[in-house]
């Protein structure tokens, strides 16, 4: 399934159910290229052996070659996991906001399909902001919106660089994505659950604006360095 010109969910299926938490990602083989490349999931876990992984195509990237390329619908992956320590804390009842750039929606995702199906945006909030260069780059939004809570606990915003440079293309939030996180949320951002995945660019100016402008607790912010 196509989620943008250049990003693309692949499902596949194993034998055993597939275990892990929201947020968290596998080693992926592939087939008998021998190439091996860590991806997060974005399903939920489930008893029949779903794994989905959203993937942006990298220019010249092996894994990535060989996924839109040469991948045909029977081939055969080796999956070893799960890995990370940014799943989701279901125990922790303040609102969640998680931020993703590029094929670090997949987690993000994942996180958020959690945060409903176990009842936390009941009373809870989510705020979803998903960072992208180009306006051909959004995504993510018709993903939440197949969940109940959308609108009513669920929000969405999207940010886009690039579109600085050509306002006509673009109506929406422009800049950075973390300040963008400051503007719509304000100054009280330690009341927050952070989750966040994407380009280190992002992710560190991120944890840097939390940590030391807004002084949020180092165990409220969760992403894993893999990307």
């Amino acid at each position: 399934m196509d989620l943008t010109h250049d990003m693309r969910e692949f499902r596949f299926a194993t034998d055993s159910p597939a275990e892990f938490s929201p947020g968290q990602y596998a080693s992926v083989a592939l087939g008998e290229s021998g190439i091996v490349r860590s991806y997060s999931m974005s399903n939920l876990p489930n008893v029949d052996g779903q794994w989905h992984f959203q993937i942006r195509r990298v220019p010249g990237g092996a894994a990535t070659g060989w996924l839109f390329g040469q991948s045909r619908i029977g081939d055969e992956v080796e999956i070893d996991g799960p890995y990370g320590l940014a799943s989701l804390r279901e125990h922790v009842r303040r609102d969640i906001v998680c931020v993703a750039g590029g094929s670090g929606l997949a987690p993000m995702v994942s996180v958020a399909r959690g945060a409903s199906a176990a009842g936390m945006l009941e009373t809870g909030r989510l705020h979803f902001f998903y960072g992208a260069r180009e306006p051909r780059d959004v995504c993510g939004d018709d993903l939440l919106r197949q969940l109940p809570q959308y609108q009513k606990a669920i929000r969405y915003c999207a940010v886009v660089s690039g579109a600085q440079r050509d306002r006509s293309a673009w109506s929406g939030e422009t800049g950075y994505v973390h300040d963008a996180v400051a503007r719509h949320l304000g100054a009280d951002l330690d009341r927050y659950e952070f989750y966040f995945a994407g380009p280190p660019p992002m992710t560190e100016a991120l944890q840097e604006m939390l940590m030391l402008q807004f002084r949020v607790p180092n165990r409220q912010l969760h992403f894993d360095r893999f990307y």
